[in-house]
Formats: C-alpha cells, sequence, structure tokens
C-alpha cells in the first residue's frame, strides 16, 4: 500500500478508508498535500529516541509506583513516596520535640490509627523509606540498562519491574 495515491477530493471513502486501517497496522500512515493523499512509511526512530521514550515510560511508571503503597511488618498499609515520608519524619520530630510518647498513623485508604507507640511509628517510616530507596535503585539500575543498550532488541529485553 505504500505510494498509495488518493487524488483531491477523494471519490472512494472506503478505499481511503481500507488504506487508513492498513497503515494502523504497518507502521505508516496517509500524508495531505495540497492535491493528494499518500500513503508513506513512518520513518524509522532513531535509538536515541527509542531510548527517551524507554526513560520517560521509566520515569512514569516509577512515579507511579512509589504513590502507591505498601504493607508494613505492622500492618499498616502506607503510602510511601517522598511527601508521604516527609510527613510522617514531621510527626515523628514534633512528637520528640513535645514529649510525646504516643501518635496516630493515617493509611494510605485515609484510616486513621491513633495510640501509636513513637517507635512503632518510627519502624513504619524506615519501611516507608526502605520501600522508596528500593525502587530508587530500581529505577537508576533500569536507567543503565536503558542508556546502555545497543539496539532495539537490548530496549525491548528491559522489563520494567519494582521490588516492592
Amino acid at each position: 500500500m505504500i505510494g498509495t495515491v488518493f487524488t483531491k477530493p477523494v471519490n472512494d471513502w472506503d478505499a481511503y478508508a481500507q488504506a487508513a486501517e492498513w497503515c494502523n497496522k504497518n507502521n505508516a500512515y496517509i500524508v495531505e498535500y495540497e492535491d493528494k493523499y499518500v500513503v508513506e512509511s513512518l520513518p524509522e526512530q532513531s535509538l536515541q529516541d527509542m531510548k527517551g521514550a524507554k526513560l520517560n515510560e521509566l520515569n512514569n511508571s516509577f512515579n507511579e509506583r512509589v504513590s502507591g503503597s505498601i504493607t508494613t511488618t505492622n500492618g499498616y498499609l502506607m503510602q510511601f513516596d517522598v511527601s508521604d515520608s516527609l510527613k510522617m519524619q514531621g510527626a515523628l520530630t514534633l512528637m520528640e520535640s513535645i514529649g510525646s510518647t504516643t501518635g496516630y498513623i493515617t493509611q494510605a485508604n485515609d484510616e486513621t490509627v491513633y495510640n501509636i507507640p513513637i517507635d512503632v511509628m518510627k519502624t513504619v517510616l524506615i519501611e516507608m523509606l526502605n520501600a522508596y530507596a528500593q525502587c530508587h535503585a530500581r529505577k537508576q539500575e533500569l536507567r543503565t540498562f536503558i542508556n546502555n543498550a545497543q539496539s532495539k532488541e537490548e530496549l525491548d529485553e528491559i522489563v520494567i519491574s519494582w521490588p516492592v
């Protein structure tokens, strides 16, 4: 179908629709010119462009994962992105500065649990920080694999997955 020409005005819209459907399945598109439409191949994407797309996919996946939650060893369902960890650290700092021995935890499902001992809250914070650190380390590992890939096939073999 590459090179197929539809003169303007198009008089066979069924053929045009078939060409458009073929293009969607065969890495091609229909280019509009002043007096015609022509079926053309999509230009090959450079390895650098493919790496950029894979890095964007990695960043989006990372942001989605760290915006998710983990279940701590104490059974709390906690979000663990930077903002959530900073809020927990701030609560602990405040509690320590005023001499409070218990506080509360708001879980990922917005359920608040009160009278949590400060030591338990510290353990939860460490687990939140650890989950983020594991994901960040994996992101950096994947970034290195992507940047070092020498072909489309090597890029395609890189599976974006998270340890927690």
